[in-house]
């Protein structure tokens, strides 16, 4: 085996009482929403998309998606309507606010303020 190789063992039973704490760890780096994307996104079809891209490139990367995106339900019960929404790790929110829309004027701006901190 490589020095550095990492070895993944699949399919082991994980006690319930340890899945529920793993959950709730991951639960706790959850905290931006894709809510608060409205100021930078128009419309939901264009938050939407955002995320999609992010949930790729942490996908490509072979980061575990359900740890930095989670779907979560807003139900609004005197109007009796459903809302779909994400909550989000930083990295997530990160990623979905510099992948959005490249017509988009703030997306361009955030990438261009990221860039002027790297050079």
């Amino acid at each position: 085996m490589a020095k550095h190789e990492i070895v993944k063992v699949y399919d082991q039973h994980i006690p319930r009482h340890i899945r529920n704490f793993l959950e709730a760890l991951t639960e706790l780096n959850l905290h931006f929403t894709s809510r608060s994307l409205e100021n930078i996104y128009q419309s939901q079809k264009e938050r939407k998309l955002a995320i999609a891209r992010a949930m790729r490139i942490c996908s490509n990367m072979g980061m575990p998606v359900e740890q930095h995106f989670r779907r979560c339900f807003i139900v609004d019960i005197t109007r009796h309507t459903t809302e779909e929404t994400w909550r989000m790790s930083k990295i997530a929110y990160c990623l979905a606010l510099l992948n959005g829309d490249p017509d988009n004027p703030m997306v361009g701006r955030i990438q261009w303020e990221l860039l002027k901190r790297m050079v």
